[in-house]
């Protein structure tokens, strides 16, 4: 079983996500159900794109601070934690400086020569201002996740989420929403959320212009690069499909598809971002105080306990929320549905590196995830411009699967020759069997409406899956009855 003091951070960051995952569904049906289609599309294409900048603006630094903070704080490095705030400060604002240029000259110059939105320019001159705040925000950010703070992390991110939701509930009584109202949310949202973290990590911030350090600088940037290009290039196997299905398609297909991605990306708010706060600053620090095994334990456990409990979850996962679409957002989003099962399973594909390639973050080994990375986009990108217009928005999602599986691959076998660790299969296996087959069985059922569909299939096939989580797992059995016994001990 993970450590407790583990399952904390995990506990803190996956209530942030599931809070955050709350607050977006029901934004949701606000937004898909006061936006045209397009207006939809649109917003999710922007804000897609943020997301991509932003990326690509941090150069992969914020990998740097979780794991040159691990070796600062062991003494295992030679640079000081003043040294290490001076330069992070200094390098985090040159990153926004210049990634805000860059946004700025794509929704100028090249967006509007491509896309057929006509208020594309102005939505980014917009934006710009949040891919500044969020970069410079970025590095303090991380300070708080390598001091393994994840109360005030989850905070800052529930508090921002919450913010955002209010306000465009207050824009709705006010009047309509629009694309520029929905980023203006955002962004006042994303300004509140970064001052709250600056506030908390004031107390341990120093800055002296004699302590920023080029040879620390170069060095966060050479760990970081790669991992830029890494993050970067996934974020191209997640959007670039996007590009291509508003140019062949049309602006109607993107909404559509954007609708049924966004809500499965909540996996990505609810477990990825859960595991990328909490198990690497996680496995980075036991790795340079406590060495190999106890290191190569803390992988086996967490793994063998992300594939039980994942698994099933994105079985229930696919089974239920195309009803919740449906629900939510109308009946004009429904044939984008088709591809939730398939990007599901792609996010889990992507959580399962955060423990395979392990041996790489540790030994600073960067390259090899950023070569594998351009391999699979390559991949992605060759196949969707083959797939999409053949198949449509179902040949996107099964891309971004083929894709995972072949950087899962490459990326695995080779972070085994530095850090290895034992993985039970029998397991997992078992419960993916029974998860394909409550799947199977359950999804051409229909119960009347949509809301009966998602309560009731929800019901029936997360009970037939605990029940047999229960039976198959001893280290399931005994976190359920720990927390059993505490909950009942407070009671």
């Amino acid at each position: 079983m993970v450590e407790v003091g583990m399952l904390r951070h995990l506990r803190n960051y996956a209530t942030a996500g599931i809070i955050s995952a709350v607050v977006g569904l029901v934004s949701f049906p606000i937004l898909t159900r006061n936006l045209s289609v397009a207006d939809y599309g649109v917003v999710g294409l922007v804000t897609s794109s943020l997301t991509l900048c932003i990326a690509i603006g941090k150069l992969g630094v914020q990998h740097s601070v979780i794991r040159f903070f691990s070796q600062i704080k062991n003494g295992n490095i030679g640079f000081t934690v003043g040294q290490m705030n001076s330069t992070v400060s200094m390098v985090f604002f040159a990153l926004a400086a210049m990634a805000t240029a860059l946004w700025l000259f794509s929704g100028f110059v090249i967006l509007p020569n491509v896309l057929q939105n006509d208020n594309i320019a102005s939505l980014f001159s917009l934006a710009a201002i949040i891919v500044f705040i969020r970069l410079l925000g970025s590095g303090v950010m991380n300070f708080l996740r390598a001091q393994q703070r994840s109360g005030v992390v989850a905070i800052a991110q529930s508090v921002s989420r919450f913010l955002n939701l209010s306000l465009i509930l207050v824009l709705l009584l006010l009047g309509d929403l629009d694309p520029w109202s929905v980023i203006s949310c955002l962004l006042i949202a994303e300004l509140v959320g970064v001052i709250y973290t600056a506030y908390h990590y004031l107390p341990d911030f120093e800055f002296r212009m004699s302590d920023v350090s080029m040879k620390l600088a170069k060095a966060l940037l050479m760990y970081g690069l790669p991992l830029m290009m890494l993050e970067s290039l996934g974020l191209v196997l997640r959007l670039s499909d996007r590009y291509l299905i508003e140019s062949i398609m049309g602006v109607s297909a993107l909404g559509q598809y954007s609708a049924s991605y966004n809500l499965t990306a909540y996996i990505d708010i609810i477990i990825l971002a859960t595991l990328i706060q909490a198990v690497k600053p996680a496995y980075m620090q036991l790795w340079e105080s406590d060495g190999r095994v106890a290191t190569q334990k803390f992988l086996t456990s967490g793994f063998h306990l992300y594939m039980v409990v994942g698994i099933p979850f994105i079985a229930m996962f696919s089974l239920t929320s195309p009803h919740l679409l449906s629900f939510l957002a109308g009946d004009k989003y429904s044939p984008g549905t088709v591809i939730i099962p398939y990007v599901a399973i792609s996010f889990w594909l992507e959580g399962t590196m955060h423990f395979l390639a392990a041996g790489l973050y540790i030994f600073k080994n960067t390259k090899v995830l950023m070569g594998w990375s351009l391999v699979a986009t390559v991949i992605n990108l060759s196949l969707n411009v083959l797939l999409i217009p053949r198949f449509g928005i179902t040949g996107a999602a099964i891309v971004t699967i083929i894709s995972y599986v072949i950087f899962m691959a490459g990326v695995g076998s080779q972070a085994f020759k530095h850090v290895d660790f034992a993985i039970k299969l029998r397991i997992p296996l078992q419960i993916l069997a029974a998860s394909g087959a409550v799947f199977l069985v359950l999804n051409p059922m229909t119960f009347g409406s949509d809301v009966a569909d998602f309560l009731i299939k929800g019901v029936l096939g997360s009970s037939i899956l605990l029940a047999l989580l229960w039976f198959v797992d001893a280290g399931f059995r005994q976190w359920l009855s720990l927390n059993l016994n505490k909950w009942l001990r407070r009671a």
